[in-house]
């Protein structure tokens, strides 16, 4: 599944900030939109259609997942013109929009919001998702964008109920403490559950704290981002001879669990093996690794790249979204398994290049031709073959 939110966007106090969130039943509220990329005008007012249906659409250039439903919106804009208007809010700034837009021109009115106002005021979990409101301004659904279609559009016109589809909650605030109550005084700590409500799927490998290399936590994770971790592979070395929705189905809590393991300092270098015998002994299935010839992208210099310089910070750091990479002092290793997440298969590195780096990479939109094109000013090409990999086995 699925969420990183320059000017403020729209009008407000702290007052207004500091209310509940907003909700179905609840009156839109009355702002004007700035920073519109390719509106009739620069400024809307929120509250301007008292004949149109207004899809208040929340996405981002960087989200991939937005991309097509952007597409569908669009088409949906020009089949019913004249009974709604789609507003897409991004956290994207205003060139940024406007590089998207030249590249991709739209039918929907794109607004920059990098203060993420509206957003937060929904209390929304993630992007991908949209709030629907009526003639008389009022919020009558917030559902998720990728079940906006014709059919629904209908429902709209014939004033029948939508059904919400949508997430709110900000549960991120909910991991600002500790779930698992563990502090610097413990030397050990292993906690296995289900489903936890209020928390969002994520994991933690405290990096730069006094557990670093003592602990991994996972919140409400499938079991296949364990094994991924554990295993340093990609989702594609994931083998199912079990059905995959009984391992990982984000719909389904019953398939996430949370997991959190501290162990003691005189056992780091056994993490990984630690968590594996664990995992062994709590899943509801069984897994062995072994090796699959399957397709895989190769990473390689361009023949004609300049050399590459050895970094010269001080620490690794790195972070990724669907922005791009930036990073400091890292393997090409590191990037490899960036560039699996995004290709869709597994990378291997054969670039020869056995220093750390610096690397970073920016896109317009979060697609498959603007990875290569950075790839490409970086010296380095990818390749479609197969390889024998590493593989985790999933099996009753």
């Amino acid at each position: 599944m699925r969420s990183l939110f320059f000017c403020l966007l729209f009008a407000c106090s702290a007052t207004a900030q500091a209310q509940p969130a907003l909700k179905v039943g609840d009156l839109f509220p009355d702002i004007f939109f700035r920073n519109v990329v390719n509106a009739p005008t620069r400024d809307l007012e929120a509250r301007m259609y008292t004949t149109k249906f207004t899809i208040v659409n929340f996405w981002g250039t960087w989200c991939s997942p937005c991309l097509p439903e952007m597409d569908s919106l669009a088409k949906l804009q020009v089949r019913n013109n004249s009974r709604i208007q789609v507003i897409a809010v991004s956290n994207d700034p205003v060139d940024k929009l406007k590089k998207y837009v030249a590249r991709k021109p739209s039918t929907l009115w794109l607004v920059s919001d990098t203060a993420s106002w509206l957003y937060q005021q929904f209390a929304l979990n993630y992007v991908g998702q949209a709030a629907i409101v009526d003639q008389q301004h009022r919020i009558i659904a917030l559902v998720r964008s990728d079940s906006i279609n014709q059919s629904m559009i209908d429902k709209l016109l014939r004033k029948e109920a939508i059904l919400s589809s949508g997430e709110t909650g900000n549960k991120r605030d909910a991991i600002e403490t500790d779930p698992f109550a563990v502090d610097s005084s413990l030397s050990y700590q292993f906690t296995w559950s289900g489903y936890r409500p209020g928390i969002p799927g994520m994991s933690k490998s405290y990096l730069k704290s006094s557990f670093e290399g003592r602990r991994r936590t996972y919140f409400n994770s499938c079991i296949t981002n364990m094994l991924q971790d554990i295993y340093k592979v990609s989702a594609e070395q994931i083998i199912y001879e079990v059905p995959k929705k009984s391992v990982c189905d984000f719909d389904n809590k019953n398939t996430r669990y949370c997991f959190d393991i501290l162990v003691k300092p005189t056992q780091k270098d056994s993490l990984l093996i630690i968590m594996r015998e664990l995992l062994h002994k709590f899943l509801p299935v069984k897994f062995r690794l072994d090796k699959r010839e399957m397709p895989v992208y190769v990473l390689r210099r361009l023949p004609d790249a300049a050399p590459w310089q050895e970094s010269t910070a001080a620490e690794e750091i790195f972070s990724f979204s669907g922005r791009g990479f930036d990073s400091k002092r890292i393997r090409i290793d590191a990037f490899a398994g960036y560039l699996a997440n995004e290709l869709g298969l597994p990378v291997v590195d054969e670039t020869g290049l056995t220093g750390k780096y610096d690397i970073t990479t920016s896109y317009v939109m979060r697609t498959r031709d603007e990875l290569l094109d950075a790839l490409k000013k970086l010296g380095l090409s990818v390749e479609k073959t197969t390889r024998a990999l590493d593989a985790v086995i999933i099996y009753q």
